[in-house]
């Protein structure tokens, strides 16, 4: 931290402000550059304190995060499970209360693609009208173009591409506060 002389050198700056000082001799420029020394020095000891406070508040922080996830995730399972029960007999029922609302929204069938291994499939096959110049495969044409025949995804002129299986809808649950 700090040395005591130092610290004495700060005790006289707001004196000397008060007066309406002026610097005219070497002696008083050195005098001033003692103050801002120590007005640096504290300044630094002021970061120093700060940066632990800041650290342990983070770790703190980081801590009770991950004792709320585990509870977080085990009243997201109990609502989930609630929502669930209720669907068997209301298909519609969506719980909202309050204090927040538990909803589904349906996720669309479509195509689950691994891109690295499709990419190399249409190289190999020379089929260059489903890559874009940035080197990624153009799903969205691609899809267009083809459909899965007994797991495969099989282009219209009947040519295999790997690496493109069928994904199946699903249900998503959203939590909104």
């Amino acid at each position: 931290m700090m040395n005591e002389i130092l610290k004495d050198e700060l005790k006289t700056v707001n004196e000397r402000e008060s007066e309406g000082f002026k610097i005219s001799t070497l002696q008083e420029a050195d005098w001033a550059m003692r103050k801002l020394k120590a007005m640096d020095a504290q300044d630094n000891g002021f970061k120093t304190t700060a940066k632990a406070d800041i650290d342990e508040t983070n770790a703190w922080l980081d801590r009770k995060l991950t004792e709320n996830q585990a509870s977080r995730e085990y009243f997201e399972g109990l609502l989930q499970d609630y929502l669930y029960e209720q669907r068997k007999t209301d298909k519609k029922f969506k719980i909202d209360t309050p204090h927040g609302k538990v909803t589904t929204h349906k996720v669309p069938a479509g195509l689950k693609y691994q891109d690295a291994v499709v990419l190399k499939s249409l190289h190999d096959q020379g089929v260059s009208r489903f890559i874009r110049t940035k080197e990624e495969v153009n799903k969205a044409y691609l899809k267009k173009s083809g459909s899965i025949i007994k797991g495969k995804f099989v282009l219209d002129d009947g040519e295999i591409i790997d690496g493109i299986t069928e994904k199946p809808a699903s249900e998503s649950v959203k939590y909104t506060f």
